[in-house]
C-alpha cells in the first residue's frame, strides 16, 4: 500500500520515526508519522467507457494479428506470409522471371515450393488482396467500438464478424 501526506504527496520510501531512519516503513511508522492510506480515486463513467474502448481496441489488434485472421491454406497446410515477405517474395519472383526462369522457389513455413512464376505472382496477388481486406475490416471494427456510447455496448461488441472468407490455394 502507498501512503501519502495531508497534501497529497506520496511518502518516501525511507522516514524518521522517533528521530531514527527508517527504510520500507511499516503502516504503523507511516501513520505514526503523519501518513495516511492512498485511495485511489474512482474512475468517471466517461473514464471507464475509455478504457473499455481500449481494451476492447486491443482485443481486435491481438485478434487481427492472429492466426484466426492471418492465415489461409496452401495445399491443405495453413501458412501466413507477412507484407514484408510479399514484398521480398515478389521481387525475387520478378528477378527470375527476368532472367528466363518459368519457375521459382519460395520457402514457406519451413517447407521449399518450387511453382511456376505466374502462377506464383497471382498467389501473392491473392494474399495480398486478402491481407488488406482483413486489415480494412480490423480497422473498421476499431472505429465502430470508437464511436460507442456505452460500456454495455462495447463490452458485447463482436469484432469477429466481417472478415473475408480464407482463401484456400493450390499450387497445382
Amino acid at each position: 500500500m502507498r501512503y501519502v501526506d495531508n497534501k497529497g504527496n506520496f511518502a518516501p520510501n525511507n522516514i524518521v520515526v522517533d528521530g531514527m531512519l527508517v527504510i520500507n516503513p511499516t503502516a504503523e511508522q507511516y501513520e505514526k508519522v503523519g501518513y495516511m492510506p492512498y485511495i485511489e480515486p474512482m474512475l468517471t463513467e466517461e473514464e471507464l467507457l475509455n478504457q473499455a474502448i481500449e481494451n476492447k481496441v486491443d482485443e481486435i489488434k491481438e485478434y487481427d494479428k492472429s492466426p484466426a485472421v492471418n492465415s489461409f491454406k496452401l495445399n491443405g497446410m495453413d501458412a501466413w506470409i507477412n507484407r514484408e515477405d510479399r514484398i521480398g517474395t515478389r521481387r525475387a519472383i520478378e528477378l527470375d522471371k527476368v532472367n528466363g526462369q518459368t519457375e521459382s522457389d519460395i520457402w514457406l513455413n519451413g517447407f521449399l515450393l518450387r511453382v511456376n512464376c505466374d502462377l506464383a505472382l497471382q498467389l501473392l496477388d491473392a494474399v495480398g488482396h486478402y491481407a488488406y481486406k482483413a486489415y480494412n475490416c480490423t480497422q473498421a471494427h476499431i472505429h465502430a467500438v470508437r464511436e460507442l456510447k456505452s460500456i454495455e455496448d462495447v463490452q458485447k461488441y463482436d469484432y469477429k464478424v466481417g472478415y473475408p472468407e480464407k482463401l484456400d490455394l493450390r499450387t497445382m
